[in-house]
């Protein structure tokens, strides 16, 4: 019998017979599926359903056909993934930081390490990018440079599977953002962690750092062209203004446009030595304000219509006095996102966040809204941490 289904209900064992892309787009597959990975694989190649044989394969668990589960509408799924996306987020950071002390120290490092964590964040961005991209949102650590290559990959990939690129250009892609600033391992620490202003002698040795982790990637035979793009051209602008070698427009390349966007936003959302977070909205209208002059215009498109009006990891205060996260942009309304509620009209915190469409209509007039959305405000705003509170929730659910 055959029957189709959504790539989400795919598992091993049961027998493909079609999917809704040509077998020639995907040469790497065979019909029977033996493992996860295969299953991630036809996801970065995007396919979203497939035809099943149920007399040569496996069938569904309840024989049925409609389509997979919304973590959002299932509060033990999204716990889950919210669980998964942390300690995702939590592996990667550790072994980033091996890789970058080993750096400092003078020591070496495998690609194949750095591609390790790269395909971890992958698989967890197929299974659920917004989650994921939360976690990167709402969790500060102590080093942040390392922090920020670690969320800037994960930002990286969910643009890139947004523009549709496959598991390899995701790799590299993504391998880029995490060795973007590697050449700041070998800055001295005073000057990274120095609080306030640098003088003019400190931002000329920071900006060193470009030259510096492009000459370590060629030593250590990291060649992919996406990678050293991302690493030697994030700090360019579209005017010139940039560094290290001031390009202007069209001589900075594609990866470079890319990586100057995601750079700053990451960077800029997050508390570091110097600086207070900024929230992710109040973020995207700064890129935007610089227009043509500093990032390239198609560059921020990308991002800005991936993440959505308030990307995911946005901290909201709502009408009703209630909080909440943003998790997931809604291309319909994009003053509407999907949020997780931390707070109640009391005050008091939720037992659980509580996943709430903000579509939900007040009574019968389609106009009026249960709850909308007052304004974003940065972790410094708040009198809580909302990173700890869905972390007690997602742990407990998982088990």
């Amino acid at each position: 019998m055959k029957k189709k289904i959504s790539i989400d209900q795919l598992v091993p064992g049961m027998y493909v017979v079609s999917t809704n892309r040509s077998w020639l787009q995907i040469p790497f597959f065979r019909k029977r599926i033996k493992s996860r990975e295969i299953v991630q694989k036809l996801k970065a190649y995007r396919v979203t359903e497939v035809v099943i044989d149920t007399e040569r394969g496996g069938d569904l668990p309840d024989s049925s056909s409609f389509g997979p589960l919304n973590p959002f509408d299932h509060p033990e799924i999204l716990a889950r993934n919210m669980n998964q996306s942390m300690a995702a987020h939590s592996k990667v950071l550790s072994e980033t930081t091996k890789i970058m002390e080993d750096v400092r120290n003078g020591e070496g490092f495998t690609e194949k390490k750095a591609d390790e964590q790269v395909n971890l964040l992958i698989d967890q961005v197929m299974e659920d990018p917004q989650s994921l991209l939360c976690i990167s949102v709402l969790k500060n650590a102590d080093e942040f440079t390392f922090n920020h290559c670690v969320n800037t990959a994960i930002l990286s990939l969910f643009v890139g599977q947004f523009l549709g690129m496959s598991r390899d250009g995701l790799l590299q892609f993504g391998k880029g953002a995490l060795l973007h600033d590697l050449g700041k391992c070998m800055i001295p620490r005073e000057i990274l962690m120095k609080p306030g202003k640098l003088n003019q002698e400190e931002e000329a040795i920071i900006k060193t750092h470009v030259h510096k982790g492009l000459d370590y990637l060629k030593k250590m035979n990291v060649a992919s062209e996406e990678v050293l793009l991302f690493a030697g051209e994030h700090h360019e602008r579209m005017d010139g203004s940039g560094y290290p070698n001031g390009l202007r427009g069209d001589q900075i390349s594609w990866y470079g446009k890319l990586a100057a966007v995601l750079d700053v936003y990451d960077a800029i959302t997050h508390e570091n030595y110097y600086k207070n977070s900024e929230d992710p909205k109040s973020v995207l209208e700064f890129i935007a304000s610089g227009g043509s002059k500093s990032f390239d215009p198609k560059a921020y498109k990308a991002l800005s219509d991936c993440v959505g009006l308030y990307p995911p990891g946005t901290l909201l205060m709502l009408d009703t006095g209630e909080m909440a996260v943003s998790y997931e942009p809604n291309n319909r309304s994009p003053d509407r996102p999907k949020v997780l509620l931390l707070t109640r009209v009391d005050g008091g915190f939720c037992a659980t966040p509580e996943p709430i469409d903000l579509t939900e209509p007040k009574g019968n007039d389609p106009s009026q809204f249960l709850r909308s959305i007052v304004t974003a405000m940065t972790h410094e705003d708040a009198n809580f941490n909302p990173f700890e509170i869905i972390e007690k929730y997602s742990l407990h659910e998982s088990r």
